[in-house]
């Protein structure tokens, strides 16, 4: 592909300046991408005959009759049941009106939606003239995110996608219709032991991908990233997928991974609360109503960033070994680490596309000085000197992108200072119910703690009203410090393994954090120990190249930039502080209550909760309460075969591997910073009590 054009444009820009009924119901003929004979291209009613006269479908129905001693035609009309539930109705009118309405909406509650317009014509252009299946595969942030890019899609008159959707929203009244007549199809959530669905959901995926003209639309994280950071990538789906390519019923597949990156996430406080173990409230078409409420304050979510990057082609991936299995054997299996390649392609494209806010600058910032200076005020002068710094940083030695401006506006041609303290002084105003300047020109967090109208079904554990007055607000602002992880997870790890040891030393505590770490910041995992060397080395490099760090003659690794090395450190913190935190448990669990991952979850929380108020304690960062952490660090440790899992789901650690571990913690915590948010608890600015309702 040629050299991009990365200047961004302002979908919203032209929408203010038109008649929104005019824009919607004017004369297009959208681009399908997928460029097949018309005989070859299904219809809803041919795609569901296909899947039922699938020859491993007719197997399993075959099968599933004679077992339940029933006709057969009793299983197939099971199938059909199924098929019609699952099925897409693409149907333009209804785009069209939902449009008008979508538009009326993102005007309202947003400043700018912001994309890299030259690529998306480059791909139109491409489309036109290449005859592969594209694959949509999009971050998933909030459940904005479909909406967006469909939004998008038809601003330049290119068809919807046949977009994989939770059966959550197939149970909404009228809503879950209309969605499907955006090109939604549903599927349950989790199949992997029904073999009847499994069957009949690869026969119909592999449909759409031979037979659809239309692309087809996933989320290779599985769920929305309630922290926001980049989640491990999910196989299934992704599998069937490849599936196609495999048995060669299309050339190729382009898969199109798109980062989407918001100011303020329409599910923000959600997803704190979530994150400490409040169940969500169900997704349901009353909900949406009142999730309206978005309505009452005019562009409060900010920005809507877009960063659309080139295909990923995934006939590179499988080489003639691979192809000649499937050519021989109608049996043969897609080898599961050609799907795994394919996904941590497309993850790392999430992340080197990731676009930076101002605020999730500020956050991080403001995290750093609360661990590096916490009984200090933060003025808002310092705050100013401090994010030109950082964004420096970002830009210059990370190649980030933050804060795009949209080429399509009127932009003033101010100094680089005025533009930056005009982007902190706007993120500031986004996140008032967050962080607030305060009559002495102070930078204050503010009490996010609300009257939550669901207590029962609590995940972990009961958290005392002083542990959530400080809690929701830290994990508030934790959830948009995250997003610098798609940069930062391999630097923050080496820096908290290099200070002052010896570079033997720092690697095998590297390795063995970056292994462990693997599942939480979404990197390869698997690998090798060479592999884990070079990887080591080529991080080291960089470092020392951005002279970061020096490596002395005595083999010693030591720090040049403190400044710098403080804020790697307290980013990461609060992840190795949960790490230390379940190792512990599981080494002194007493087993009066069974270790399964409910009860160790709860136990890590209330660890956490009672260490927050100890002077003495290591774990200082509310963060450590985070569910999220904790169910992922279970799965890698048992992984990494620190632990090990019965049938029964209990949890058996091993003792000599993980005591081990639990002393480098130690270790790495106790050189940490001994600041922590619990200090500033009495200087919350508090905010007034509301109770929390899904925002859909």
């Amino acid at each position: 592909m040629k050299p991009v054009d990365e200047r961004f444009v302002d979908l919203l820009e032209e929408r203010r300046k038109d008649y929104d009924v005019v824009w919607v119901s004017r004369s297009m003929k959208p681009l399908t991408p997928h460029r097949l004979s018309p005989d070859v291209i299904y219809t809803r009613k041919q795609t569901i005959e296909a899947a039922l006269s699938d020859n491993r479908v007719m197997g399993v129905i075959q099968a599933l009759a004679a077992a339940r001693g029933v006709p057969v035609s009793t299983i197939v009309a099971e199938a059909q049941d199924i098929l019609h539930e699952m099925a897409s109705k693409a149907h333009l009118p209804t785009v069209r009106w939902l449009a008008l309405l979508i538009t009326k909406v993102l005007k309202r509650i947003l400043m700018s939606i912001r994309l890299n317009e030259s690529l998306l014509y480059i791909l139109k252009d491409q489309m036109s003239i290449l005859q592969v299946q594209y694959v949509y595969a999009p971050t998933h942030r909030s459940y904005l995110d479909f909406i967006l890019l469909s939004y998008v899609l038809f601003s330049y008159d290119m068809a919807l996608p046949n977009i994989a959707s939770g059966m959550d929203f197939y149970r909404m009244k009228i809503v879950g219709e209309l969605l499907r007549h955006t090109g939604a199809f549903y599927i349950r959530r989790s199949f992997a032991s029904d073999p009847f669905y499994k069957e009949i959901f690869r026969a119909y995926v592999g449909s759409l991908v031979a037979h659809s003209d239309r692309a087809i639309e996933f989320f290779i994280e599985g769920t929305r990233s309630r922290s926001q950071k980049t989640l491990a990538p999910k196989f299934g789906f992704l599998s069937t997928i490849l599936d196609g390519l495999f048995r060669s019923n299309v050339p190729d597949i382009q898969f199109i991974p798109i980062s989407i990156s918001y100011d303020k996430p329409l599910e923000e406080l959600l997803f704190a609360y979530e994150l400490l173990g409040v169940p969500k409230p169900a997704e349901s078409t009353t909900g949406l109503f009142r999730s309206l409420s978005i309505l009452k304050e005019p562009f409060g979510h900010g920005n809507v960033y877009l960063k659309i990057a080139p295909p990923i082609s995934a006939r590179e991936y499988l080489d003639m070994t691979t192809r000649k299995a499937s050519a021989l054997s109608p049996n043969a299996k897609l080898p599961s680490q050609v799907t795994k390649r394919v996904a941590y392609a497309i993850v790392d494209c999430h992340k080197q596309n990731t676009v930076l806010t101002p605020f999730n600058l500020i956050s991080l910032l403001y995290n750093e000085r609360i661990h590096s200076h916490p009984r200090e005020p933060y003025s808002l002068d310092d705050l100013l000197l401090d994010y030109s710094w950082i964004k420096n940083i970002f830009v210059q030695r990370f190649q980030a992108i933050v804060n795009p401006a949209a080429a399509n506006t009127s932009i003033t041609d101010n100094a680089v200072d005025d533009t930056n303290k005009q982007e902190v002084l706007e993120s500031l105003k986004t996140h008032n119910n967050l962080l607030e300047i305060d009559f002495e020109q102070n930078v204050k967090l503010k009490n996010r703690h609300t009257g939550v109208t669901q207590l029962k079904n609590i995940k972990g554990y009961p958290l005392s009203e002083k542990t959530l007055k400080i809690a929701v607000p830290v994990i508030n602002l934790m959830i948009y410090v995250n997003p610098v992880f798609a940069y930062l997870s391999k630097p923050a790890i080496a820096a908290l393994c290099i200070n002052l040891s010896s570079k033997e030393s720092a690697l095998r505590r590297y390795s063995m954090l970056r292994t462990v770490f693997s599942n939480e910041f979404a990197l390869p995992t698997n690998m090798s120990e060479s592999e884990l060397v070079q990887e080591w080395e080529e991080t080291i490099q960089s470092m020392a190249k951005d002279k970061f760090i020096q490596q002395s003659s005595e083999n010693q690794l030591s720090i040049n930039n403190d400044r710098l090395h403080s804020i790697l450190c307290n980013l990461i913190t609060p992840f190795v502080a949960s790490l230390q935190t379940i190792c512990k448990t599981l080494l002194q669990w007493d087993y009066s209550t069974h270790c399964i991952e409910k009860n160790v979850i709860k136990e890590c929380q209330k660890r956490v909760e009672e260490s927050l108020y100890e002077e003495t304690a290591l774990i200082k960062h509310p963060y450590s309460l985070s569910l999220d952490t904790y169910t992922t660090l279970l799965s890698s440790l048992v992984t990494c075969e620190y632990v090990t899992i019965d049938k029964c789901g209990l949890y058996n650690s091993n003792r000599s591997n993980m005591e081990e571990m639990v002393d480098d913690l130690d270790k790495i915590l106790n050189q940490c910073s001994k600041g922590f948010y619990v200090e500033i608890l009495s200087s919350l600015i508090p905010e007034e009590m509301t109770n929390i309702r899904a925002k859909l």
